[in-house]
C-alpha cells in the first residue's frame, strides 16, 4: 500500500498538468453554473423588501417571499444545479480516460496527445462500466441497508428506544458508505484494466477489477484511505485558514483560499489514480508479447 501511495504522489510530480486540466475545468464548471445564478438572484432579490438580510443569514420568511413573487426561480436553479451536476459528471468520465492513459503511457508522445487519446477512447466504454456498476451497488445498498432502515423505524414506533434506533440508522449508514466505497474502488479498477490493457470487453475488466480489490483488500482500501485522510487534512486546515481571515478581508482572499483547496483536492484525486495504476501493475504485470515467453516468467515466478 504505501509503495502505491507513493507512486501516487510521485505521478503527481510527474504529471503537474493533470491537475491543471481538473482544476480549469472546474473552475469553468463553476463560473457556468454560478454566473446565471448569482444573476437570477439579484435580479429577483433587488425589489424584494428586506432581501439583503441574506447576505449576512438565512431567512425563511425572505425566501417564502421570493418563492411566491418567482415561483419558477427555485425550479430552474435546481434544474441548473441537475445539469451541472450530469455535467460533471460526464467530465469525470473524460478525466478518468485521458489521466490513466497519461499515467500508464511510456511513449514521450506530447501531453495534450495522450491526454486527447485517452479521453476520447476510453469514454464509451467507461460510461458502459458506470451503467453496470451504479445499478448493482444500488440494489447492494438495498439489500443491506434498507432492511436496517426498516428496522429503526419499527424500533422508534413500538419500543420507544430512540439510542438503538439511531444505533441502527447509523449502522445502516455505515452499510451504505462501505457499498458506495467498494464500488468506486471496483470502478476504478475495472477503468486501470481497461486502459492497461486496452480492451474492449467492460464486463471481463469488471471482473478482473473486482478481483484485483478482492485479492488485495487492504493495499487498495488502505491507499484509499490514506488520501482521504490527507483530504480531510486539507479540508480542516481550509476551514481553519479561512476562519482566522479579518473579518474585513476582501472576498477575493477567501476566494484564491478556496481555489487554492480545490487544487489540492485535484491533486490527491490524481494521486489516487497513480495508487491505484501501481497497486494493477504489482498484480498484474504488463504482459509480454511473446506468449512462451510469458509462460516462461510465470513458471520462474511459480
Amino acid at each position: 500500500m504505501w509503495h502505491a501511495t507513493v507512486e501516487g504522489f510521485r505521478a503527481v510530480s510527474r504529471e503537474r498538468r493533470l491537475v491543471l486540466v481538473l482544476w480549469l475545468f472546474g473552475l469553468a464548471l463553476s463560473l457556468a453554473a454560478v454566473f446565471p445564478v448569482w444573476r437570477a438572484l439579484v435580479l429577483a432579490l433587488g425589489p424584494l423588501p428586506g432581501a439583503d438580510v441574506l447576505a449576512e443569514r438565512f431567512s425563511a420568511e425572505v425566501v417564502a417571499d421570493l418563492v411566491e413573487l418567482r415561483p419558477g426561480l427555485l425550479p430552474g436553479i435546481g434544474a441548473a444545479a441537475a445539469s451541472t451536476f450530469a455535467l460533471g459528471l460526464l467530465f469525470g468520465l473524460v478525466f478518468a480516460g485521458g489521466a490513466l492513459e497519461v499515467l500508464t503511457a511510456s511513449d514521450e508522445r506530447p501531453f495534450a496527445h495522450r491526454f486527447g487519446r485517452g479521453a476520447f477512447r476510453f469514454f464509451g466504454r467507461f460510461l458502459r462500466l458506470a451503467a453496470i456498476v451504479l445499478p448493482v451497488a444500488a440494489i447492494f445498498a438495498a439489500l443491506l441497508a434498507g432492511p436496517l432502515f426498516a428496522l429503526a423505524g419499527r424500533l422508534r414506533r413500538e419500543s420507544g428506544a430512540e439510542w438503538v434506533a439511531h444505533g441502527t440508522n447509523a449502522a445502516a449508514l455505515v452499510a451504505l458508505g462501505l457499498v458506495l466505497l467498494v464500488a468506486l474502488l471496483v470502478q476504478d479498477a475495472a477503468r486501470v484494466r481497461l486502459v492497461r490493457t486496452d480492451q474492449r470487453r467492460v464486463r471481463t475488466a469488471l471482473r478482473e477489477g473486482l478481483g484485483r480489490v478482492w485479492r488485495n483488500k487492504a493495499a487498495w482500501f488502505g491507499a484509499w484511505g490514506f488520501n482521504a485522510l490527507v483530504l480531510l487534512a486539507a479540508f480542516a486546515a481550509y476551514l481553519a485558514l479561512a476562519e482566522a481571515l479579518p473579518a474585513g478581508a476582501p472576498w477575493v482572499a477567501l476566494a484564491l483560499l478556496q481555489q487554492a483547496f480545490v487544487i489540492a483536492r485535484g491533486a490527491l484525486r490524481v494521486a489516487l489514480l497513480g495508487a491505484e495504476v501501481a497497486l494493477d501493475a504489482a498484480q498484474a504485470p504488463a504482459v509480454l508479447a511473446d506468449p512462451s515467453l510469458t509462460e516462461d516468467v510465470t513458471t520462474g515466478l511459480a
